[in-house]
């Protein structure tokens, strides 16, 4: 990221075009049966080939990816499956505003891909932990917002295993909630949440969220996958998955 940072400043002195301003770019792969991708963020239309293997987006434990790019002119914001790069799943250019996180959602199957760009006009402020400085149990807490990525999936309520309060209502496909934040002081460990068919009320899933985990981050807590397929493999299935913003 230092290395970016430098080059972005270092181009922008060579160019004489003034200070570069930076944004973020969440870009989060939840296509079903639709492998991983490479994305293009950037000031360059690059080639693929010059995309490493490394920064390529999907499976089990790689749903979102954080990308900076500078705000001093047009962007190319490009995403395409590994499998077939000349197939674009998103193509577009973008002019940013600086200091501000973005959202990329990719859903649906890769024969209907489906994308969601989102300026993120409420993310929440980052907490700064000073090693040094024991914080008050009060500043413990995560951020979280629910998005339901599921081409199949039903619209859904979400609640706290146990409480009747809802944290979600009527999340219909590619609808997602604001970040709430929920305390993550010592002693909780995890918050198991209900995913339930607004419909009747019948439970879908529920879900584990690891608080030691993702303490002072924000994330999405998102639904994805084919619900009530047969004979698909897991990474195809209906699941709950956590994407953590950087």
């Amino acid at each position: 990221m230092i290395f970016y940072v430098t080059f972005l400043f270092s181009c922008n002195k060579d160019e004489g075009v003034g200070t570069v301003g930076l944004a973020k770019i969440n870009v989060i792969n939840a296509v079903v049966s639709g492998g991983n991708v490479k994305a293009n963020v950037g000031i360059k239309d690059l080639p693929w080939s010059s995309i490493a293997d490394n920064k390529i987006l999907g499976g089990f434990n790689d749903l979102g990816r954080l990308y900076l790019a500078p705000t001093n002119g047009s962007i190319y914001l490009r995403v395409a499956p590994i499998s077939d790069t000349t197939k674009l799943w998103y193509d577009q250019q973008k002019q940013l505003s600086e200091g501000t996180m973005y959202t990329l959602y990719l859903s649906g199957t890769p024969s209907n891909v489906r994308t969601s760009f989102h300026e993120e006009l409420n993310f929440p402020k980052y907490i700064v932990r000073d090693a040094g400085q024991r914080l008050p149990s009060v500043d413990s807490i995560v951020n979280i917002r629910f998005v339901n990525l599921s081409p199949s999936g039903p619209q859904v309520d979400i609640n706290i295993k146990g409480e009747s309060s809802k944290e979600a209502s009527d999340l219909g496909y590619e609808t997602f909630t604001n970040f709430k934040a929920y305390p993550a002081t010592t002693g909780i460990e995890e918050i198991l949440f209900e995913i339930r068919k607004s419909s009747d009320g019948s439970l879908v899933a529920t879900y584990s969220f690891s608080v030691d985990f993702y303490r002072f981050r924000s994330v999405t807590v998102m639904m994805m996958g084919i619900y009530l397929g047969s004979g698909l493999p897991d990474t195809d299935q209906y699941k709950v998955e956590s994407v953590v913003y950087q």
